[in-house]
């Protein structure tokens, strides 16, 4: 909250602290300006920037370069991070899978459902990303979502598609996706599907 007790200061109410800290005026400064007020706004704009959550754009971009063909003999993995099974989804089920978290309201949950893996503390929202099948390929849209996606340490922009690849990784927020196809065979002998992995 911001206070005007005069016109050369203003008060701003630290929330971390609790106390008031005098910062300069934004009016021009009239004749030369003191290195030391210079020094001041400066540091005051870095510690009053927000962001949504403590830094999530913290991983330096990785390219990969796995294949980016999907087709009905492949089978998309989604490893989370740390959690021993992935989310297994056949390609005749795939057009449209959404990530995020259970909305506690309605009880709808999405297609992959990050609440058990404590997504709503690592900022995953209930329509986080969407991963959509297209031309042989699959790609990932961010929904619009507070904390961002990132692929491969990279931000998306919000409702514009961008092409998954084999080893790709997808962060929600600071929760993060392992992206694996494996191509499907018969079994010698019957026509259950099997799994290789690439």
């Amino acid at each position: 909250m911001l206070q005007v007790k005069d016109r050369e200061n203003a008060v701003n109410e630290n929330p971390e602290t609790n106390q008031d800290q005098v910062v300069p005026s934004p009016e021009e400064p009239k004749g030369e300006v003191a290195k030391d007020e210079i020094d001041f706004s400066a540091e005051y704009l870095r510690r009053t920037a927000t962001r949504g959550l403590t830094n999530t754009d913290f991983e330096e971009s990785e390219p990969r370069w796995g294949t980016a063909r999907f087709n009905e003999r492949t089978t998309l993995m989604l490893f989370v991070r740390g959690a021993p099974e992935p989310f297994l989804f056949d390609a005749s089920n795939v057009d449209e899978l959404v990530i995020g978290r259970r909305n506690p309201a309605t009880g709808e949950a999405p297609d992959v459902d990050l609440d058990q893996f404590n997504g709503t503390e690592k900022g995953v929202s209930r329509r986080h990303a969407t991963i959509i099948r297209k031309d042989g390929s699959l790609n990932i849209v961010d929904a619009g979502s507070h904390n961002g996606t990132y692929l491969n340490g990279q931000r998306l922009i919000a409702h514009q598609p961008r092409i998954l690849r084999d080893g790709d990784d997808i962060r929600l927020g600071f929760l993060v996706l392992r992206v694996k196809f494996v191509k499907t065979q018969e079994r010698p002998g019957g026509n259950t599907p099997g799994i290789s992995v690439r």
